[in-house]
């Protein structure tokens, strides 16, 4: 059934015609909306932090920040998102990843994860007829290939860059993707621009930060973990890499 079909966002405000993104981001699920939005804008704003955009967001002066961008023209820089440019239809729309054994700290990880973070009521499932692709059929799945996709667009473009929109709590250095998407940018030699809420957070949370290790991340599915480190052969050198990139 054609009509009850479902297709990436990026490609209905596109209109089915493909466009070259100038940079990826690089974000977690458990981040707020808001400041993935501002990681961007400030992103293309030259700024370093994104808190003064995500208050300019939240008070609505949408007007204001289309201007600051087109004085630095911007305002038409495109960017790869994943939660827009992978079809979420052709994969996780229908339900929830498998869940941890209750009373778990990953359980409850994952219970917050259903939840709508402002209203508390459970996401709504998907009922479209888009057919799912998962790991285990790796060439139609759209989800395991951020890699390929990154190598593609670097040779394209020399300019391609990566954004990393660091979410208040810092957990995008734990989760396996993000960590395997900050590997894949750094093996071919892209831009890292890191985008922090405010300086502030990075100094509260300084101490923890300097203890991350690559081995210690997390995935909803342990498979993950394991293939993401399988491309990372030196661990200690990406340790080092990592803390000169946040620090």
């Amino acid at each position: 059934d054609e009509k009850n079909r479902g297709y990436a966002l990026a490609s209905v405000w596109n209109e089915g015609r493909p466009v070259l993104p100038s940079a990826m981001v690089t974000h977690n699920w458990g981040n707020l909306f808001l400041h993935l939005v501002s990681a961007i804008v400030a992103d293309a704003l030259n700024r370093g932090t994104f808190e003064a955009v995500a208050n300019l967001l939240a008070a609505r002066q949408i007007a204001t920040l289309k201007r600051l961008l087109q004085r630095r023209g911007t305002l038409r820089k495109t960017y790869w998102v994943c939660a827009f440019s992978i079809n979420q239809h052709a994969g996780i729309c229908a339900g929830f990843a498998p869940s941890p054994p209750e009373g778990s700290e990953e359980y409850e990880a994952w219970l917050r994860g259903t939840l709508d973070s402002v209203t508390g009521e459970t996401y709504p499932l998907c009922s479209c007829s888009e057919p799912k692709y998962f790991s285990n059929s790796p060439v139609p799945c759209e989800m395991n290939k951020f890699d390929d996709m990154m190598r593609l667009l670097a040779h394209r473009d020399a300019g391609f860059g990566q954004v990393i929109a660091v979410d208040a709590q810092f957990d995008l250095f734990n989760r396996a993707w993000c960590v395997g998407e900050l590997a894949e940018a750094r093996r071919e030699g892209m831009s890292q621009a890191m985008q922090l809420r405010s300086g502030r957070d990075l100094a509260e949370r300084q101490e923890g930060l300097r203890g991350l290790r690559v081995e210690h991340m997390q995935a909803s599915r342990p498979e993950d973990v394991a293939e993401i480190l399988a491309k990372i052969p030196d661990k200690d050198e990406f340790n080092t890499a990592l803390q000169e990139l946040i620090f």
